[in-house]
């Protein structure tokens, strides 16, 4: 495990966008205890050591495309097997949401097939300043809960995305007390 020496390991939550990020991830789940018999790391673990890129999200009318990066459902379509909502998902900075914002206007309900509507995910950082490998870790990192638990194929498509971080997505409800 040359990535060990090589640079400090912490135990603390970083955004996909830090410095080596990808290999510190990586190795993250390579030390865990929790691997089960295939190898893989149960996505918590993932999740203890990378935060979710998604702040929010707006839904907006007919927006242009090539302003936009994919994420999301999008990006997972154009990198798995899985078939995409009409609705695209794109990711923008914060920044970039205060520059543009007023431009568009926010839809609070649409029909599930009308294609003009696109989903905006807001991202603490710029997501095309992003390597491929950060992207699939952002993307990875922005599905909750509820959405793994609506829509079991979303588990098996980012099992696919990140088949190099080895982690096992499966939708579990949180036990609390």
């Amino acid at each position: 495990m040359t990535i060990l020496k090589s640079m400090p390991f912490t135990r603390k939550m970083m955004m996909a966008n830090y410095p080596d990020a990808v290999e510190i991830a990586k190795a993250g789940m390579r030390m865990s205890v929790h691997y089960n018999a295939d190898g893989e790391t149960p996505f918590h673990v993932l999740a203890s050591l990378v935060s979710s890129p998604r702040l929010f999200e707006a839904f907006w009318k007919d927006v242009e495309p090539d302003s936009f990066v994919e994420a999301g459902d999008t990006f997972l379509e154009k990198h798995t097997m899985l078939t995409d909502n009409l609705q695209k998902t794109y990711a923008i900075s914060l920044a970039e949401w205060h520059k543009i914002s007023s431009k568009y206007t926010d839809v609070e309900q649409y029909e599930l097939n009308d294609a003009s509507i696109s989903r905006i995910q807001i991202w603490p950082y710029d997501p095309r300043t992003l390597s491929f490998e950060q992207m699939v870790l952002s993307v990875g990192m922005s599905f909750t809960d509820a959405e793994l638990q609506e829509e079991p194929r979303l588990c098996g498509a980012l099992r696919d995305l990140m088949k190099e971080f080895r982690v096992e997505y499966y939708w579990e409800p949180r036990r609390y007390g």
